[in-house]
């Protein structure tokens, strides 16, 4: 029936829902604007473009550019902080019409339990909220996860009408080994025509063609140009990342030309509610590429008809018949200012706010923090060897260095912090299971003076991560994250001077967006007044225990070299 109305629609035999007059179309197919258009919908369905169709209602867009709405190709909605709900209220009215959403972080607290949450609680939205299921849950076997997912866990989600494909395959080395349960994985969804995505920093020459070859067709870990242009060249769709801590844009732009254009696609992967509110999404990113020389169809189509075409999604990602009405009206092709996001044939955000209405409900997922009983003694540091490797914290990147030093020793003959050579004690502590795991380290560049700060985002496991500079802020820390649930804290002394609750996984509000990023925003200045040298501390934090990304990380487990992918000692002699 839904056919034959379009049809009708179409044919002017029956009057459409709605014509948006006097717009200047955005044609991505033809890479050419087209002023003065009307564009026909009905039933939510473009269904006519300058074909003089009658309709029911007309929305005046005053010239303004029509273009089709933006699609985060990769992102963790759960690295906003915030519930898909209170994410789709920030993001839609910057352009943002849908996203693929990798519920990577929530599986590894939850399993299939957080995979379902993502699923349903995204449903009905004025956002598209596609998922693909995380492949590898736990990421590794450096650390201990809340869950973990098979192929054949996976069987029904890969049915799902919504669900892209397999999440990112960060086990690359894996892959090369052809490891039967990952090649199991891979399996299942490439028999079911769906997507296999990446993830292979630096990954070059004959182990990416054999990454390549295992049918892993999409890439966003590229940081630099000839990565991405080697990764292009064999066929790999290049997903730009502009995150809030992995920022590459800058260094990937260069890789784009108007011949290669097509093969790009706009991602954020991790981006927190502050950026989202404050700098913008999907339409910031257009921005930066523009003012770098890309063409702005170019730009365009990487963050509407790459997408959709990289996913298989027919009747997205343009502005033509059959094609969803999802549309957002711009100012200019230059400062991609959004005035009104149209969603389905209806106005979903206007002026920079959501108008159309999204239903609350409840989280009904179970308390996620169930650290064993700990006592101050347990965060003690005996000292092993004359020198310690310590990590070396890098604002703005995921890439951490690596350095060997005489460890800060205390009065009591156990190692301790030294606030003035910027070397802090860093735990990292099982928060799932209550096994009592407990991985101590030092740590350098996060700048904390004093007190401790602590949280249960802990890329990709999320264990509960705390780094501090007495033996009081740190057990404080780290038994108020256990009290309340999870979140984000800072103690010093005895005192919690700032905390923001995560009830959800530990990892999302069930607050209002705004209200979530008021706590933010006190945690900013907490950090200023303070003079951290790292602006973020806790963002930068969150990535410290990620065992995939160079160089040395920190697992509840302990130390792990990643360029070797083994476990190591702290101390080396």
């Amino acid at each position: 029936m839904h056919s034959v109305e379009l049809a009708a629609a179409a044919t002017g035999r029956v009057p459409c829902d709605l014509n948006i007059v006097d717009c200047s179309l955005v044609d991505l197919f033809q890479g050419k604007t087209i002023p003065g258009s009307t564009v026909s919908v009905c039933r939510g369905v473009v269904v006519g473009v300058n074909d003089g169709l009658r309709a029911e209602r007309t929305y005046d867009a005053g010239g303004l550019f029509l273009v089709p709405g933006f699609m985060d190709a990769h992102v963790h909605i759960e690295s906003s902080l915030l519930s898909p709900a209170e994410y789709a209220r920030v993001v839609v009215p910057r352009g943002t019409t849908s996203v693929a959403a990798d519920p990577h972080e929530i599986a590894n607290v939850l399993g299939y339990d957080g995979i379902n949450y993502m699923l349903r609680f995204s449903e009905n939205l004025p956002l598209d909220v596609y998922l693909t299921v995380p492949s590898c849950v736990p990421a590794t076997n450096f650390d201990s996860a809340g869950a973990a997912l098979y192929a054949s866990d996976m069987h029904q989600f890969a049915r799902e009408e919504r669900v892209l494909g397999l999440g990112e395959v960060m086990n690359f080395p894996g892959v090369l080994a052809a490891e039967t349960t990952l090649m199991d994985k891979i399996a299942l969804f490439k028999g079911s025509g769906k997507a296999i995505e990446g993830h292979s920093p630096g990954l070059r020459g004959r182990d990416l063609s054999a990454y390549i070859a295992a049918g892993i067709l999409s890439d966003h870990e590229a940081t630099d140009a000839e990565e991405a242009s080697e990764k292009v060249s064999k066929g790999m769709w290049v997903m730009i990342r502009e995150g809030s801590a992995a920022r590459d844009l800058e260094a990937l732009v260069k890789a784009v030309t108007p011949r290669n254009a097509r093969r790009f696609l706009l991602c954020s992967d991790d981006r927190h509610p502050t950026d989202l509110m404050r700098e913008g999404h999907i339409d910031r990113m257009l921005r930066m590429l523009v003012e770098r020389g890309v063409d702005p169809i170019d730009a365009l189509r990487m963050a509407t008809l790459n997408p959709a075409e990289r996913f298989g999604l027919r009747g997205s990602g343009a502005v033509a018949p059959g094609f969803a009405a999802d549309f957002a009206l711009l100012k200019d092709l230059k400062d991609f200012e959004v005035a009104v996001v149209v969603k389905r044939g209806k106005v979903a955000a206007e002026g920079g706010k959501l108008v159309a209405e999204v239903e609350k409900r409840p989280s009904a997922l179970r308390d996620s923090v169930n650290i064993k009983w700990l006592e101050a003694e347990d965060f003690r540091i005996k000292r092993e060897g004359r020198r310690a490797r310590i990590i070396e914290a890098r604002e703005g990147s995921l890439v951490t260095g690596a350095r060997i030093e005489e460890p800060p020793m205390g009065a009591d003959g156990y190692c301790a912090s030294d606030p003035a050579r910027d070397i802090l004690r860093i735990y990292v502590i099982e928060r799932h299971k209550g096994t009592g795991n407990m991985g101590k380290g030092f740590i350098s560049g996060l700048g904390l003076k004093r007190g401790a700060i602590a949280s249960t985002i802990s890329h990709d496991s999320h264990n509960l991560i705390v780094v501090g500079v007495d033996d009081t802020s740190i057990f404080k820390a780290a038994k108020h994250l256990n009290k309340i649930g999870g979140g984000l804290v800072v103690t010093d002394g005895a005192e919690v001077v700032l905390e923001l609750p995560l009830p959800i996984a530990g990892l999302m509000s069930d607050r209002p967006a705004e209200e979530t990023i008021e706590r933010l925003d006190a945690f900013e200045r907490y950090f200023a007044a303070e003079g951290t040298a790292n602006t973020e501390p806790l963002m930068t934090l969150s990535f410290m225990a990620l065992p995939v990304i160079p160089h040395l990380k920190i697992t509840d487990r302990g130390l792990v070299d990643v360029d070797r992918f083994e476990r190591v000692d702290l101390f080396v002699d």
